[in-house]
């Protein structure tokens, strides 16, 4: 399964570079919006990287399923 932020390496292979300092100087001259960790590396969402790369989503229309009837009905007939 796939995470929300690209890993070290899709990030690695991305920028071209190993280094952190490198990858986020990638990201900055290419003005990629990205968050560091504590530990200083860049994370960068996966659906970020994908709109910035031009791909596209696409949306399928769905109706809804159609309501269940129900299997019985109250009797209001003997209430007063």
């Amino acid at each position: 399964m796939e995470t929300e932020i690209l890993s070290e390496k899709e990030l690695a292979e991305l920028t071209g570079y190993k280094a952190r300092g490198y990858q986020r100087r990638w990201l900055e001259e290419r003005q990629w919006h990205f968050v560091e960790s504590r530990g200083g590396r860049p994370l960068v969402g996966r659906q970020y990287a994908r709109m910035k790369l031009g791909m596209t989503l696409e949306v399928i229309a769905t109706t809804p399923p159609p309501l269940p009837e129900p299997t019985w009905t109250p009797d209001f007939s003997r209430v007063n």
